[in-house]
């Protein structure tokens, strides 16, 4: 037992205690002046049977406010007409209209708030049968843009191209929200090659790249990481779109990207850099907030969510993340990645 439970305890006993020592310091008076003889005596007894008195009260308020406290949290856990009634019990039926008070507005609540679980559970499961189902005819776009690419001019292939890709950004992005909203997530951890990651989603990208006309520059070495593939390749679009999505068309954009050893943090990195807008430096501290936009340039086309999953789906993997920025001279996002060695 903490002694700041003592100590409360001692100031909920301060009126019986005092009542206890004016009874002993009335009693003692009349000790010496009926018995003068065994005066010493009798106030040593009277002393030690108050002191007794005293600690045994603070024992059984002790032992009293244990039993309420047990009641109490238990009827807060679940409001029941039973916990109730057990509460009403331990602390006497004097707050029988102010327990029964509390009870019926906490079961109101409970039963409001299973009420909106229940309708916000139906509406995941729609919207993740909604993403499921749209799936289908973005695969059919793909494989038709892929195999009619001859028959239309590389203009209109490219606008419905950048178009596909947009809408299977956004629906990924649904995917990956709903799985970090879930009670478990199941990661199939493995490793694999950082440059083969980001080649493959800039591979995807192509086409997005080459109608904004943004130059990717590699100095990418053979970086092997334990990760998740699918995880982190969704992290590699989302900053590559953005890098495009906010490149500069005043210069020849270009995309940098570069990887080594970090000596001071132990980790391997990912550096990528790009010549585009950039960020306000007001703004920089809040860019992986959810729904952020700041000081955009397209803000219909912002949303605020791509870099806040970034962040979230980073800290799932333990990636730490760096970003630099200088308005109108471009952003920089640095990927440090833990060492895991084979077991």
């Amino acid at each position: 037992m903490k002694p700041s439970d003592w100590l409360n305890i001692l100031k909920e006993s301060r009126p019986w205690i005092l009542l206890l020592s004016l009874n002993g310091a009335f009693f003692t008076f009349l000790a010496w002046v009926a018995y003068p003889e065994t005066f010493e005596l009798l106030v040593g007894i009277m002393f030690i049977f108050t002191a007794a008195s005293i600690v045994l009260g603070m024992l059984l308020v002790r032992k009293g406010q244990v039993k309420k406290d047990k009641a109490y949290y238990t009827f807060l856990r679940e409001p029941s007409p039973e916990h109730e009634c057990a509460l009403i019990k331990s602390i006497s039926e004097m707050h029988k209209e102010k327990v029964n008070y509390l009870a019926n507005k906490l079961r109101m609540l409970n039963d409001q708030l299973d009420e909106v679980k229940l309708q916000t559970l139906d509406y995941e499961e729609f919207i993740e049968s909604w993403v499921h189902e749209i799936k289908t005819p973005v695969s059919l776009a793909t494989l038709v843009l892929q195999n009619r690419k001859e028959e239309m001019s590389e203009l209109v292939y490219q606008r419905l191209e950048h178009a596909r890709i947009n809408i299977s950004d956004n629906v990924e992005r649904i995917l990956f929200y709903a799985r970090l909203r879930a009670s478990h997530v199941d990661y199939h951890l493995e490793r694999i090659s950082l440059s083969l990651c980001c080649e493959d989603v800039l591979l995807e990208l192509q086409s997005l790249l080459d109608e904004k006309e943004v130059k990717v520059i590699s100095q990418m070495e053979d970086v092997p990481i334990v990760s998740d593939k699918k995880m982190l390749q969704f992290i590699f679009t989302q900053i590559f779109v953005n890098a495009v999505k906010y490149s500069n068309e005043k210069v020849d954009s270009y995309i940098w990207l570069k990887t080594g050893f970090d000596s001071i943090n132990n980790r391997y990195y990912l550096r990528i850099s790009d010549n585009g807008v950039g960020v306000l430096n007001s703004d920089l501290p809040f860019i992986f907030d959810k729904g952020f936009t700041g000081d955009s340039p397209n803000p219909r086309q912002s949303t605020g969510i791509g870099l806040y999953l970034v962040k979230k789906l980073c800290d799932e993997l333990r990636v730490d993340i760096e970003v630099e920025s200088e308005h109108e001279k471009g952003f920089l996002i640095q990927l440090l990645f833990p060492i895991i060695e084979d077991q």
